[in-house]
């Protein structure tokens, strides 16, 4: 990455802000359900920091990729230690937090009008996949009728192992939120093993 902010570096903390709202829709939920794992040993104030402040006002300027990468693997660990308690206390929770997931899609949903090329560059834009240095998404068929790709690694997973987690959970709430993009949309997304992924078009 350059030493200096670019496009690239507000694109990767868009995304970071999308995962840290994420976490309060889903800290939210919690508290409308009277979960009460939510105010236990301080969980809320543990995983729920939505930072609202511009990147330029907040990233080391000396180390930007360093920054960025640190505040990745730190929203990745919130996100599957909230999930984790959550469903620890109650593992039926799960339903309740992928209906979530999918609102929560929904409210960032594509516009009615988009291809499938739009619909994976949505994804892409909007999914956090570690630094694009990772190269973590590759396209393998991209055609009028199927989009496709596969996740060349999994760099989800120890954040969901740290914390005792099940990083199928992680999987099980991104194909809801991604259901919740394209809702309305006609396009369907569809993964054979956490993976592989293919987008096309509803019959």
């Amino acid at each position: 990455m350059s030493a200096f902010l670019g496009p690239i570096h507000y694109w990767l903390y868009r995304k970071i802000q999308l995962q840290e709202e994420l976490i309060e829709e889903l800290a939210e939920l919690s508290e409308k359900k009277h979960w009460e794992e939510i105010s236990k040993d301080g969980l809320r104030e543990r995983t729920v920091r939505r930072e609202l402040r511009p990147l330029n006002e907040l990233v080391d300027i000396t180390n930007i990729h360093g920054w960025l990468q640190e505040r990745i693997r730190d929203v990745e660990g919130r996100y599957a230690l909230l999930v984790t308690a959550l469903l620890k206390a109650d593992p039926s929770r799960i339903t309740a937090l992928e209906e979530d997931a999918f609102r929560f899609g929904k409210a960032h949903r594509l516009p009615e009008s988009s291809d499938l090329s739009d619909a994976y560059r949505a994804l892409e834009d909007s999914l956090l996949n570690g630094m694009p240095c990772d190269r973590v998404n590759v396209l393998t068929e991209q055609s009028d009728a199927c989009c496709s790709w596969e996740q060349t690694e999994d760099i989800h997973a120890e954040y969901w192992n740290a914390v005792g987690g099940e990083p199928e959970n992680y999987y099980r709430l991104r194909e809801k939120l991604m259901e919740g993009m394209l809702d309305g949309s006609g396009i369907r997304v569809r993964s054979e093993d956490q993976v592989h992924y293919s987008l096309t078009r509803s019959a």
